[in-house]
């Protein structure tokens, strides 16, 4: 399992795959950059009130949220651009790193646009609801880790599968190894509660899916 994480990081950091990287870099922090000013015109228009003190802490409390909910957006919004570029990245780690195995099979972008999409509105969704819960020491990142180390290892995994099998083949493998798969999704949380590094996590669980996923199919 380590030396697939350790594999999938070298890969995205290679020459193949650096134009997918500042790619996606680039839309998520230019649709965050776009996300703050908008929240931050909503703020401004927060009528005053007639105590200085008041319209002080409002505020401040408005500004400290941003900041939260724009932290926690980085993962989602970084996991729909890489949704969209998860076929090229896929596709690259297995021509490096498995030439000789049969290629698989790219899904059309309208249905990867939707699987991105959707899968976005999940994150987003689930995080914004465990929000509170991630203030509270020890609990949250417990909380945070669970909830993404499963989303995170079961969309991945499926996508990534479904380039080689059915809908039906994907789910049913990854019922088999949830175990494994869930143990891989902690790696990948792990680096997603780390800010700014979590940019970079859809690509490396992209990439880590890929060598999880050849694993698994070996051993069968």
């Amino acid at each position: 399992m380590f030396k697939a994480a350790l594999t999938a990081v070298s890969d995205i950091f290679s020459p193949p795959f650096r134009a997918v990287l500042w790619k996606s870099l680039a839309l998520t922090l230019a649709l965050l950059v776009a996300l703050g000013y908008g929240a931050q015109w909503g703020i401004a228009a927060i009528p005053d009130m007639e105590w200085a003190w008041a319209n002080t802490t409002v505020d401040l409390l408005a500004q400290f949220i941003l900041v939260i909910v724009l932290i926690v957006m980085l993962m989602p919004v970084a996991s729909l651009f890489a949704g969209l570029f998860l076929e090229e990245i896929a596709g690259a780690v297995e021509d490096k790193n498995y030439p000789a195995d049969p290629p698989g099979k790219d899904q059309p972008f309208w249905q990867g646009l939707w699987l991105a999409l959707k899968f976005t509105a999940v994150l987003v969704v689930l995080n914004l609801l465990a929000l509170p819960l991630y203030f509270i020491p020890i609990v949250g990142v417990a909380v945070f880790w669970l909830l993404n180390g499963y989303l995170l290892s079961r969309e991945y995994f499926e996508l990534v599968a479904l380039r080689h099998l059915g809908p039906k083949e994907a789910a049913s493998l990854r019922r088999t190894h949830r175990l494994r798969l869930l143990t891989a999704g902690f790696l990948v949380a792990a680096l997603a509660s780390v800010p700014l590094l979590n940019l970079f996590v859809p690509l490396f669980a992209t990439a880590f899916m890929v060598h999880v996923y050849k694993r698994i199919t070996r051993l069968a």
